[in-house]
């Protein structure tokens, strides 16, 4: 009971105060000077604003100078790369299909590249006598044709994949046919 006594007087003081007008303080009346030196200093504060302003507004001027150069540099650079681009697909296209077959299989895999089916003069002179047509053939013809062919996109040269067994813990790789199937379009 006393407890509610206490809040209800509090709420009624606080009802009192509320009631009340309040003070307000009057401001002193400054003199002619000091009225005169606040507004030079609210002047020189919104001059240095209006400095600032300018000062970044040129500062992003010389940045959208600067983006749009490096903008330009890099439409250049893209330009060309598509012309040299453009350039060595027209070169490639120009070139026959089939052409320099032995350097290009050299050049994918040098260690099964096959050995060019060219008798050497020591294998000419070793023959009776050097002729072409005592010298051993070299290669095979088939598989030469086949190369040829795949060079020239007529057939497509596919390689057999191996496949994996697991058994039980030990795993072994077992391979398919060995060398390369050739499949006509």
């Amino acid at each position: 009971e006393e407890e509610e006594e206490e809040e209800e007087e509090m709420n009624d003081e606080e009802k009192n105060t509320a009631n009340q007008p309040k003070l307000l303080k009057q401001k002193e009346k400054l003199t002619k000077s000091k009225r005169n030196k606040q507004k030079r200093h609210k002047a020189l504060l919104t001059q240095l604003q209006h400095q600032k302003r300018l000062k970044s507004f040129h500062h992003q001027l010389a940045e959208v100078r600067k983006h749009a150069k490096d903008v330009q540099r890099a439409e250049l650079l893209r330009l060309r790369r598509q012309t040299e681009l453009s350039r060595l697909r027209d070169e490639k296209k120009q070139e026959p299909l089939g052409k320099n077959i032995w350097n290009q299989l050299a050049e994918k895999d040098p260690i099964r590249a096959p050995a060019l089916p060219v008798a050497l003069t020591e294998e000419l002179e070793e023959h009776r006598g050097g002729t072409l047509r005592t010298v051993a053939p070299k290669g095979s013809l088939v598989t030469d044709r086949l190369e040829s062919m795949a060079a020239r996109n007529l057939i497509w040269k596919k390689k057999a994949e191996g496949r994996r067994i697991v058994q039980g813990k030990r795993r072994r790789k077992v391979m398919g046919e060995k060398g390369t199937e050739y499949l006509l379009l």
